[in-house]
């Protein structure tokens, strides 16, 4: 009996969970090709706190982040090697996840199509060998779901379980819904859950069976499907499961290939349909099949992945052709708020929102980078510190007003190999910024760029940045004591002595 689809240790119920994952594969990240430590690595964690969305932590508790997020998202897998076990981030983590702008939907749409039962769950690793462990509970689990023949994808049963509804009921499939009741039925269908991509007249009769019989589930079942929001395809509400409302008819041609991309994913891994026992299985894993597998950029394929890692909402809506009563109306300038010394981007905005301002999805999304969130905190305490009382909007990561000493507007850029990119980026939102919020901020604002540290590999940088664009920049030294160029002092002494 099938009760539970989705892990209860990962909680993703809120809109910090975002932020959240994508910072967890940047701590992961640093530890790729590395030895397997578990120590290592709760070290790490901790270190990250309190600027982190999954901080303050009990080192203890890093236990679902270390084990349930590998194995239910496959941030990473682990390998054995001459010296032991060896941490690999995934492909698919490093594309959408490790980048300026990390996309958490594309991230999961691609791995959750492909997560099913049964898996490499419940596994433990011990540092400095090869050996690997299934714990009790989840190698009866497995093997009872490899006595059945179950191969469940619970994204592609609930997706042809959506498309199904709606057909039955001759309706788009933006109408359809399905209960909780229902989705739990239909994985312990076994003309449904032996197959990946479950046969759609197959679930078409189970639904109208059940409706027409009123049949119950016998069991308690949980219902933990806040996870699907985030692959920014559903809409999930007390009663069931439903395929989000698209917001123009762009958003709908879009959703709408994705939701059929994904119904073209046939693949299933079939590697532990042999095993006869709990070694069976550790064997298994061992040999890094499931882990290959369970890899979007590796299993599915390239026309697809390109359906679904599209992101329609960032191209102009001129280039996209939407009519003009399709195009929002809502204001595209944002009243500044508080920011706390740690805190996370609030969500002010709508998909509707977004696509008349697609800027703010690029933002949003760049506000995800571990590396922009820790400059980004770095700066704000610092204000905090000097009396100033930094404030922020969808599109300005800063803005702040120095006692007696000016205003200052900033915008941080994380670095990475694309730096020079990101200045350019940054020089023209600090203008435009300035420019639009006019009206709320100080005609005298100071425009500065944070960056990670002393750009000097470009000898031209300082000048043009400071003295040709009148833009001032800076970085904190290993103190955490602000530097700025000379050319830009004048301008930047006011913030540089904390009293």
């Amino acid at each position: 009996m099938i009760t539970d689809l989705f892990s209860h240790k990962i909680h993703s119920s809120g809109n910090e969970w975002a932020d959240k994952v994508v910072e967890l594969a940047s701590v992961f990240n640093e530890f790729d090709g590395e030895l397997y430590n578990r120590k290592d690595i709760e070290n790490k964690l901790l270190s990250i706190s309190p600027r982190a969305a999954f901080a303050p932590r009990d080192a203890s508790k890093f236990r679902d982040e270390i084990s349930a997020y590998p194995a239910y998202l496959g941030l990473y897998h682990l390998l054995p090697s001459a010296k032991g076990w060896r941490i690999f981030i995934s492909k698919t983590t490093k594309a959408f996840l490790l980048k300026e702008e990390p996309d958490v939907g594309s991230f999961m749409r691609l791995q959750m199509a492909l997560f099913q039962y049964p898996n490499g769950m419940g596994v433990a690793y011990k540092s400095g060998t090869n050996k690997v462990r299934i714990q009790a509970n989840a190698r009866k689990r497995t093997l009872e779901l490899l006595k059945d023949k179950i191969h469940l994808s619970p994204l592609r049963m609930i997706i042809q379980s959506l498309v199904a509804d709606a057909e039955i009921r001759s309706m788009s499939i933006f109408d359809s819904h399905v209960t909780f009741e229902e989705v739990f039925l239909l994985s312990n269908n076994n003309k449904v859950n032996r197959s990946a991509l479950p046969d759609r007249d197959e679930i078409k009769k189970a639904l109208k069976n059940y409706r027409k019989t009123n049949i119950r589930f016998k069991s308690h079942y949980e219902r933990r499907f806040h996870i699907l929001n985030h692959t920014e395809m559903f809409s999930i509400t007390n009663g069931g499961i439903s395929f989000r409302k698209p917001c123009n008819s762009i958003d709908e041609k879009d959703l709408a290939e994705k939701i059929f991309s994904i119904l073209k994913i046939n693949s299933q891994f079939s590697g532990f349909d042999n095993a006869k026992n709990g070694n069976d299985i550790e064997n298994e894993i061992i040999t890094g099949a499931w882990a290959k597998y369970f890899d979007g950029i590796n299993t599915i394929s390239a026309d697809l992945i390109s359906v679904l890692a599209a992101d329609i909402v960032s191209i102009p809506s001129d280039k996209l052709k939407i009519p003009k009563d399709e195009i929002s109306s809502e204001v595209k300038t944002y009243s500044l708020t508080d920011r706390k010394e740690y805190s996370i981007p609030r969500q002010e905005y709508t998909r509707k929102s977004e696509f008349a301002d697609p800027e703010i999805t690029r933002i949003k999304k760049q506000r995800r980078n571990l590396a922009h969130k820790l400059l980004l905190d770095k700066m704000s305490s610092y204000l905090i510190k000097l009396g100033a009382e930094p404030k922020e909007n969808p599109h300005i990561d800063l803005y702040a007003e120095i006692p007696s000493d000016g205003a200052y507007l900033f915008e941080v850029k994380s670095g990475g190999e694309n730096l020079l990119d990101q200045i350019r980026k940054g020089i023209s939102q600090l203008y435009e910024y300035r420019f639009r919020y006019k009206d709320i901020i100080r005609r005298d604002t100071t425009l500065c760029l944070v960056v990670p540290d002393d750009p000097d590999a470009i000898p031209w940088l300082h000048e043009y940045i400071c003295v040709d664009r009148n833009i001032c920049m800076c970085w904190f030294d290993k103190e955490e004591k602000i530097i700025f160029p000379n050319e830009c002092k004048d301008k930047m002494e006011a913030i540089s002595i904390i009293g």
